[in-house]
């Protein structure tokens, strides 16, 4: 069985009044910067300076990006037609406050557009109905955070 650790530096942005912060993500050293914004900086009471993504949405962000990738891969290998044209999705995280006011991802739900020629309908349901189990993401955390997918086909235009 393999295993290995990643290793994400973290710091905070300096001048930040509202706690901003920065990672940096291998393997280029790229930066995503982090704060508060929306629901998460009315809940904590923040004025941010300079809003940005809180860390719930990268969260949500990042379960959703793995999910469709694995569903991506997931229909080439039962031979269903895919392409970054005709599969889409959006990644809606579900937020909630607990008893003693710390904001909580407790479902993420993707919703995807697939444009599917009639005939690969049930090969793909039948895909949505396994492959959150092969995500590493959505495996990591659940159940603790509710997985959910929703497929909508779409025929392809005709030419």
């Amino acid at each position: 069985m393999s295993s290995f650790e990643t290793s994400i530096p973290l710091s905070l942005i300096p001048g930040s009044k509202s706690l901003d912060r920065k990672a940096v993500l291998p393997p280029n050293g790229d930066t995503l910067e982090f704060g508060v914004h929306g629901g998460v900086a009315e809940h904590y009471k923040s004025s941010p300076q300079n809003p940005l993504p809180s860390t719930l949405d990268y969260l949500t962000a990042s379960i959703g990006g793995c999910l469709i990738g694995t569903f991506a891969g997931s229909l080439m290998r039962a031979r269903i037609p895919v392409s970054a044209e005709t599969l889409t999705g959006e990644s809606i995280g579900q937020v909630e406050s607990e008893d003693d006011g710390i904001l909580v991802l407790k479902r993420v739900t993707v919703k995807y557009q697939l444009e599917l020629p009639e005939e690969h309908r049930a090969g793909a349901e039948e895909v949505l109905a396994v492959h959150a189990d092969r995500c590493p993401n959505a495996r990591s955390v659940s159940p603790s955070i509710e997985i959910v997918t929703e497929l909508e086909i779409n025929s392809p235009v005709a030419a």
